[in-house]
């Protein structure tokens, strides 16, 4: 920041530095073309000489001050002045992870919740957010994180990537190495695996979406999952889009899910729902989470305000000062 201001005090310099020429000059001038007059002293005498030469040796007076204020200001502005603070940023113990099953069945679906939270992304304030997506095996698509920026650019990408009809489908590499796909209790699993410190205080919550249609072999069962997930403290939120008693067998995949999302003290909600995932994010909110402090970090501020005016306000007054002896 100091480089920006250089220029201008090199010019202070070199206008201070002409005007003491220029007084110097001056003098030797008058002095060299000084015309001798008898009885001078009797001139000197007079009220109107003694005013004048009071004024001059007032302007010279102040003339100096001004230029050795000028001199310091510009040696100050040429030490850069900083100044040095210590920032401890506060954040909330909050962490929340978006769990999406990306199973054909779950696309459309998946695209209206990534809709809803990238709008609903900047009313966080502290928390760390992560998405993980799932089929068969979990992937994280980033990690749990504070940059909002950048959780709005990725969740954005990945809804534009499902939504796009031409879609090579790269965004689900890795949702495939198990038996068989929609592996729901192992999807569960894993997402909850994706907090760190799990033995910490913290407020963890996993938005999880799914419509619980199993076709494979699971390691984990949807209620061993919502047990392990209960076990360390994680509370789960259910959306289900496939929530309907119009088959029996879909409302019993709906109430297994909603069982298990309840058995953590978290909430059930249908996808129909419009008011659905901003009810959950003010759910999420709603939960006890204390302020904590982040790792402090030491901030350096270039000062060059106030050398940098005195500096420029000496010159002026200078410039003033030099005018009026030149009268």
């Amino acid at each position: 920041m100091i480089n920006g201001w250089m220029p201008l005090i090199w010019a202070g310099a070199l206008v201070v530095t002409v005007i003491v020429a220029l007084l110097i000059r001056s003098r030797r001038r008058a002095g060299t073309s000084a015309v001798r007059v008898a009885h001078l002293n009797r001139v000197s005498m007079l009220p109107a000489f003694r005013r004048a030469r009071s004024r001059m040796r007032i302007a010279l007076a102040v003339g100096i001050a001004v230029t050795t204020i000028g001199i310091a200001a510009s040696a100050a502005l040429s030490s850069r002045i900083v100044t040095v603070h210590t920032v401890t940023p506060e954040v909330h113990n909050r962490d929340i992870v978006l769990c999406l099953d990306t199973s054909g069945s779950m696309t459309d679906y998946d695209i209206a919740i990534l809709d809803t939270f990238i709008e609903l992304a900047d009313q966080f304030n502290g928390e760390r957010i992560g998405l993980t997506i799932f089929n068969a095996s979990a992937v994280t698509y980033f990690p749990l994180t504070t940059d909002y920026e950048y959780v709005t650019e990725q969740m954005t990408e990945l809804r534009d990537n499902m939504d796009d009809p031409d879609t090579d489908y790269a965004y689900t590499d890795g949702t495939l190495l198990g038996d068989g796909s929609s592996l729901i209790g192992d999807g569960l699993a894993s997402c909850t695996m994706r907090f760190d410190n799990l033995g910490e205080d913290r407020s963890r919550s996993i938005i999880f979406a799914t419509d619980n249609f199993v076709a494979g072999q699971q390691l984990v069962s949807l209620p061993q999952a919502g047990k392990y997930a209960k076990d360390n403290g994680v509370v789960v939120y259910g959306l289900n889009p496939g929530d309907s008693t119009a088959k029996n067998y879909i409302e019993e995949l709906a109430t297994e899910l909603k069982d298990t999302v309840e058995s953590t003290g978290g909430e059930y909600f249908a996808l129909s729902d419009p008011q659905a995932v901003p009810d959950i994010v003010t759910s999420i909110q709603k939960q006890e989470a204390s302020a904590i402090d982040a790792p402090s970090y030491v901030v350096r501020s270039d000062q060059p305000d106030l050398p940098l005016w005195i500096a420029f306000w000496s010159t002026i007054a200078l410039l003033g000062i030099g005018w009026r002896l030149r009268r």
